[in-house]
């Protein structure tokens, strides 16, 4: 029997800036891109009524003309009663736009701009085909820091795929990127399953899985966000 494990949030960051990890098994390894992985990274935090830290998720900081806003994952935001990121000393609240449970996907705009993190221009990847593309993505996976993970789309549905890299709770909702800088998904679960006569589930932080933000094309979300700013602007 297979479940996925959530790979939702509990621990605090600490260390450096952001640590590098990556699986290399030849010396011919594609090149791949991992700016707009690292540049755009954030770690989302879950907070209660008094301000204090439940957990935390992963998520990544896009641009559409002169809209900004955070691409997570839609688990992130369970049990929450606010949801922030770090922007140098303080938080920045986030507003909950979007959040579709179907593709575990939701889109956060901050209260204001970051000034830490750069904004990325939001490029969703159009190809149907990815089995056996190389990956990337950066995210806060328990108590690390800002870490960037390469892996290999091993399998491939409709509306997600299954990546072979490395994740662990807190890696939710970060955005996994193709070669080009293009939105490939994000990623929801790690895989877990029961086998032989262990009656265990065991975790296989290597097989991740990802949802495909289909539906959230460009000119979609730009949409959503045009609607959104100007239903606040009425009240």
């Amino acid at each position: 029997m297979l479940w996925f494990l959530l790979s939702c949030i509990i621990g605090v960051e600490s260390g450096e800036d952001y640590s590098s990890i990556s699986f290399e098994q030849t010396k011919s390894a594609h090149y791949v891109n991992h700016m707009n992985a690292l540049k755009s990274s954030v770690r989302v935090d879950g907070l209660d009524e008094e301000g204090e830290l439940l957990g935390h998720g992963s998520g990544n900081y896009f641009k559409i003309g002169q809209h900004k806003f955070i691409l997570t994952a839609a688990h992130n935001l369970e049990g929450a009663h606010k949801l922030a990121v770090i922007d140098g000393s303080f938080y920045v609240y986030l507003h909950a736009v979007i959040v579709d449970p179907t593709l575990d996907l939701a889109i956060l705009v901050p209260e204001k701009d970051l000034k830490d993190t750069k904004a990325v221009k939001y490029l969703l990847l159009e190809e149907k085909n990815i089995l056996g593309e190389e990956v990337i993505y950066a995210g806060y996976p328990a108590d690390s820091s800002k870490s960037i993970f390469r892996g290999t789309v091993s399998s491939e549905m409709f509306s997600s795929f299954m990546m072979q890299s490395f994740a662990l709770p807190g890696s939710s909702g970060s955005v996994v990127f193709d070669n080009k800088g293009q939105i490939v998904g994000v990623v929801s679960a790690i895989k877990m399953g029961t086998y032989g006569m262990n009656p265990f589930p065991q975790l296989h932080e290597n097989l991740v899985f990802c949802m495909k933000p289909r539906g959230y094309d460009r000119a979609a979300v730009r949409g959503i966000l045009e609607r959104w700013k100007m239903s606040r602007s009425e009240h």
